[in-house]
């Protein structure tokens, strides 16, 4: 992967037109959908479409979905295509719709009265903002081994509410551990007293630093120090995390633009360090088949 991301950022370096940007947050987020289902998942591209299991049926958009990436099929031949390709596994999967391109799409989600998941604001970066220095106590080094990939899906487990999930299956519904271990990944996690509390990673590829997993957690143990100021809690500590990311990303990764798909109630962290609205990616949950 090291030699063709190297390729791609040489040819990324070039003024970066709307609709190319565009191109380039669909692409990038695919390779991160397709580096995730390495470990235990299966993928099948077809026609623009890009189909991608994880090693669990939990409906995370980020291991069990579908993306369009090109116009070729209509929305009725997505949706079909996506259900016989999830029909061995009897699971929901999500369905991705692009708010630049995926108008058919969007339509037969809300035609079938499909569940909404989160619609997730993209945005785009175009230099490594200003250092944001962790409060002080805090601790923030980059994942460099089993130890701290480990905690690092622990804070990813507990931002989205499943704290005692097994680190066997939280791997399984979020991410592998080992994907961590790539050369053109960046991640790093922010702790106090020992105790992981937050974390972010970008992964490179085609000249752009994709954030990805941004997450602080939501309960800690009892009796826990936080660091200061006082009330704030673990709060605005995935935002240092992010920046350590992407100075390697830009000064040592190669990137010359980052790009993130967000949550609507992290984007104002994310535009605090200088991100701008670009697009939005919708994510659908389109039911099992009986």
């Amino acid at each position: 992967m090291g030699a063709k991301a190297g390729a791609a950022v040489t040819a990324a370096r070039r003024t970066v037109e709307p609709g190319e940007l565009l191109r380039l947050a669909d692409l990038s987020l695919a390779d991160y959908l397709r580096h995730l289902a390495r470990w235990g998942g299966s993928v099948l591209e077809e026609d623009g479409l890009l189909c991608f299991a994880g090693a669990h049926p939990q409906p995370n958009p980020y291991r069990n979905g579908v993306l369009r990436l090109e116009g070729r099929l209509d929305g009725d031949e997505v949706v079909r295509r996506g259900r016989n390709f999830f029909s061995g596994r009897a699971a929901s999967f999500a369905l991705w719709v692009r708010e630049h391109a995926d108008a058919d799409l969007e339509a037969r989600a809300r035609g079938q009265s499909w569940r909404e998941l989160e619609r997730l604001p993209g945005l785009v970066l175009d230099r490594l903002p200003p250092e944001l220095p962790a409060p002080e106590g805090v601790e923030v080094r980059r994942v460099a081994d089993a130890a701290s990939r480990l905690a690092y899906l622990d804070v990813v487990a507990n931002a989205w509410g499943f704290a005692s999930l097994p680190g066997e299956v939280a791997a399984r519904v979020f991410f592998e551990p080992d994907s961590l271990d790539a050369p053109n990944v960046a991640a790093f996690v922010a702790s106090h007293r020992g105790t992981p509390l937050s974390g972010a990673m970008v992964f490179v590829t085609r000249g752009v630093a994709l954030g990805c997993q941004a997450a602080t957690v939501r309960r800690v143990p009892p009796g826990t120090p936080l660091p200061p100021p006082a009330g704030e809690g673990a709060r605005g500590l995935a935002d240092s995390c992010l920046w350590a990311a992407l100075r390697v990303g830009f000064e040592e990764l190669g990137a010359s633009l980052s790009l993130c798909q967000t949550s609507a109630l992290g984007e104002p962290a994310w535009r605090a360090l200088g991100y701008r609205p670009l697009t939005a990616y919708a994510r659908y949950l389109v039911p099992a088949r009986p």
